[in-house]
């Protein structure tokens, strides 16, 4: 029996902060229609970059609601709107519904614009574009969720911005792909955010780790992250980039 092969397009790799080559923090999974993960600014841009129409693009998964990962839902909400399609799906964390009513009053111009929000609570289970995808909780300074996100017989696991977490570990075990922030060098010590060696410590049984949301710090490390993260966790680690693409 044949499978369709899963795309995932790193949009953004960056954070709040700008920088050379990498946008704010979105990823793209594609199991026939695309499923945008997060949505910072820089998205539309970078959805543009990887020939994605809006008009295949109807729904957004947020992991909290942070700018650097949420700035563009309007923007996308927008473009939509102007191009008359259909409203826009979010999906999100607790408090996302009063956190878009509260956007969209500061532009009301945008009133007649469509968007649909459904909150989701760590332990979900939903079901979009042919894929069952499952929250757990993960460790920042605000409501935050990682994504297990199973497409036929492919598994991809989305951290969003955490601590190293046992949960989100736990969530990626067994999965394909692990796309997991790692936000700072050796020997950084910060809360709400990963650095390489305490993540590589957590990991087992994954198959590949790809390595996102990158502060300035980090520029000219990645190569020695990537190895301390592997050398704990004994997995094929890398440093994403925006626009790579990996098929599953």
């Amino acid at each position: 029996m044949s499978h369709m092969s899963l795309k995932v397009t790193l949009l953004g790799t960056g954070v709040g902060i700008p920088q050379p080559g990498r946008s704010q923090s979105a990823l793209l999974i594609e199991n026939g229609s695309p499923l945008l993960f997060d949505c910072g600014a820089g998205t539309l841009q970078r959805l543009t970059d990887a020939g994605i129409s809006m008009q295949d693009l109807d729904t957004v998964v947020l992991t909290h609601l942070h700018l650097d990962h949420s700035a563009d839902v309007l923007a996308l909400a927008n473009a939509r709107y102007l191009m008359q399609l259909p409203g826009l799906e979010v999906y999100g964390p607790t408090g996302t519904a009063q956190w878009l009513q509260a956007l969209q009053s500061a532009y009301p111009y945008l009133e007649k614009m469509e968007v649909h929000v459904h909150e989701i609570s760590p332990m979900d289970a939903i079901s979009l574009k042919d894929c069952d995808i499952f929250a757990e909780e993960a460790r920042h300074s605000v409501t935050a969720l990682a994504y297990r996100v199973d497409c036929g017989d492919k598994v991809v696991v989305y951290s969003g911005d955490t601590e190293p977490s046992p949960r989100v570990a736990a969530l990626a075990e067994g999965a394909d792909l692990l796309i997991h922030e790692c936000s700072f060098p050796e020997p950084f010590d910060v809360t709400n955010h990963t650095t390489p060696r305490k993540l590589g410590s957590l990991l087992k049984n994954v198959g590949r780790v790809v390595l996102t949301h990158f502060y300035p710090e980090s520029q000219g490390h990645e190569d020695e992250m990537t190895q301390d993260v592997e050398a704990g966790a004994g997995i094929p680690v890398e440093a994403g980039y925006d626009l790579q693409i990996i098929v599953l």
